[in-house]
């Protein structure tokens, strides 16, 4: 007997990141894509978008009707955050759970999201990267932090990301740190600061932002004679699929938000 798929629809089908979960998840033999929504590309098919072969889903830009009438068991959410504000709680709302990796999202949203996937008696995941090795990358640079007084970050992203620093960077600042407190804005910068990155909670992130980059990131540490790099690279958006694929197998097992990959993998047991 032929075990139950799980049914995943994809939102930001025809962008980028889209088109590769779409590819990479529907060679899965434990996954069904039922559902494609976007605002372009209405009325093609999905699969042909991402460059495999006919998947008899077509790009619609009513997720409301994708949800009613294919009835996903798990939304993916690649979108930005202005259309993650308005779909995710949608989503929420009709008892569907969430996986996401739109970054930018202020924390009242996930305080949001956290309450209503519990009242709706679903679940949400959000990671800011979905790589195996970038997350690692982020455990060892919080151990580092322990040992150095010391550090910088550049991350490196297309230059059609339009947030920046970038969910990572902003994740490993807060790991080395050790305060998930939003710093505050300074209202004044001087070009100086310009040219020295942002300060966020006291490390400079500075943030890259040029076509033919996918996904990049260095951690310095400085001590007395000595200088520590911790470097992740994603050369292609394919390192995503496992951390995606493991989230949306996952993400059904508990109510309420999850944040991190690091809470599904279990790294720190």
């Amino acid at each position: 007997m032929e075990s139950l798929k799980i049914k995943v629809a994809v939102t930001g089908a025809s962008g980028k990141m889209g088109c590769a979960i779409i590819k990479g998840l529907s060679q899965v033999a434990d996954i069904e894509i039922v559902g494609a929504i976007d605002i372009q590309n209405i009325g093609k098919d999905a699969g042909e978008l991402a460059g495999i072969s006919f998947l008899g889903v077509q790009i619609s830009d009513n997720i409301e009707q994708v949800i009613d009438e294919m009835k996903p068991d798990v939304v993916i959410d690649f979108t930005h955050k202005k259309a993650a504000q308005q779909n995710i709680p949608l989503v929420l709302k009709k008892g569907v759970a969430v996986v996401a990796g739109t970054t930018g999202l202020e924390e009242t949203d996930l305080v949001e999201f956290d309450r209503l996937a519990k009242e709706h008696n679903t679940s949400m995941f959000l990671a800011p990267n979905f790589s195996l090795g970038a997350v690692i990358m982020m455990k060892f640079a919080r151990e580092a932090g322990k040992y150095f007084d010391q550090s910088e970050i550049i991350e490196y992203h297309n230059d059609k990301k339009v947030d920046s620093p970038s969910g990572t960077a902003i994740a490993t600042a807060r790991n080395i740190t050790n305060d998930y407190s939003t710093p505050e804005v300074k209202e004044e910068n001087t070009v100086a600061d310009y040219c020295r990155g942002g300060d966020f909670g006291g490390i400079r992130i500075h943030s890259v932002r040029l076509k033919s980059l996918v996904a990049h990131q260095e951690v310095l540490f400085a001590g007395t004679g000595e200088l520590l790099t911790i470097r992740h690279d994603s050369y292609s958006r394919e390192s995503f699929i496992p951390g995606i694929l493991m989230a949306v197998r996952k993400v059904q097992m508990w109510q309420g938000l999850k944040v991190g990959l690091e809470e599904i993998l279990n790294l720190d047991n």
